[in-house]
């Protein structure tokens, strides 16, 4: 990075929200081209086009191009069928610009067809999936951060989500081995999303369930569709009970276990006829789970989980 000038100037509107440090949350300056928190002179600098404000180290998950492609289609998918159609529920007349945040967005197709809509979303990731983020249209709209240390200042999400990021925090590289402070990693991620919104706003976050006995998302090889077995007392994978606690303590309320058709829709197995035979009994699961009395049972492979910040 660039060393500071001596009169560093105020970034006004260089990111579509306001910016913060993330480190100590002071103001940042815009100085030769980084920028530079005037609170504890951490320095800030672009890579490859990207403002990079990764502090708390970055997610091993190098991933073949064709991964990150298929990725981008089910990433497209899910926000087409799910996130659309709830966030314009949650605000159906919009008078005014509603602020999003996506937490881990990887390949970013979730800020760009959100921000199509007419939301102002933006989106932060710590992976290595931002080589895609420069074919989109709305590229300015993202940055490499950690969520433990979002650069956003406080209140100015009217709404945080991400997906399947919880049990990716407090685990040994990209594993699910769970290390000794998975407890205290997932507490800060919670009071940092919980921080950037605004009273009131909504957290909505979403993982395969502690509960189900077996983890349909994790440890499959592509064209594999034998699922991995998960016992519940690891803590590797979360539940509704486990996300109402770290939010809980975070000063958000009101926890909703959230139907969950059209988050998934399985696009990979279309691709065979094994993949569509042995998908039906999953897909009739998903449809079983979306019951009311079903969402937070161990009968839901998969779990959605919106809570509202206190006012």
């Amino acid at each position: 990075m660039s060393s500071t000038a001596a009169m560093p100037t105020p970034i006004g509107n260089l990111f579509a929200v306001p910016l913060a440090c993330p480190q100590c949350k002071g103001e940042l300056a815009l100085s030769a081209g980084d920028l530079s928190c005037k609170t504890c002179a951490m320095e800030f600098s672009r890579e490859e086009g990207f403002w990079n404000f990764i502090i708390g180290g970055t997610f091993e998950d190098e991933l073949p191009e064709s991964q990150k492609e298929y990725e981008s289609n089910a990433n497209a998918d899910t926000v087409t069928n799910y996130w659309l159609p709830l966030f314009r529920r949650l605000w159906p007349d919009r008078d005014r610009l509603v602020n999003i945040l996506s937490v881990g967005c990887g390949v970013g197709m979730d800020v760009e067809l959100l921000c199509q809509e007419g939301f102002n979303c933006v989106g932060i990731d710590c992976g290595h999936r931002n080589t895609l983020w420069e074919k989109l249209d709305r590229r300015d709209n993202l940055l490499l951060a950690n969520g433990k240390f979002l650069p956003f200042e406080d209140g100015i999400f009217d709404a945080v989500f991400c997906g399947c990021v919880f049990p990716h925090v407090g685990v040994e590289g990209d594993t699910n081995i769970v290390a000794k402070d998975h407890f205290e990693q997932r507490s800060t991620l919670a009071a940092e999303m919980a921080r950037v919104l605004r009273p009131g706003g909504k957290v909505v976050v979403s993982s395969p369930n502690r509960w189900f006995p077996a983890d349909l998302f994790h440890g499959r090889t592509e064209g594999k569709f034998k699922p991995r077995l998960n016992l519940p007392t690891s803590r590797f994978l979360l539940s509704p009970g486990d996300y109402a606690e770290l939010f809980g303590n975070a000063g958000c309320k009101r926890m909703q276990a959230l139907p969950v058709r059209g988050y998934w829709g399985f696009i990979r197995s279309r691709n065979s006829i094994k993949g569509r035979l042995l998908g039906l009994p999953v897909k009739l699961l998903f449809r079983l789970a979306d019951l009311p009395t079903l969402r937070r049972s161990p009968l839901n492979p998969w779990i959605v989980v919106m809570m509202e910040k206190a006012s």
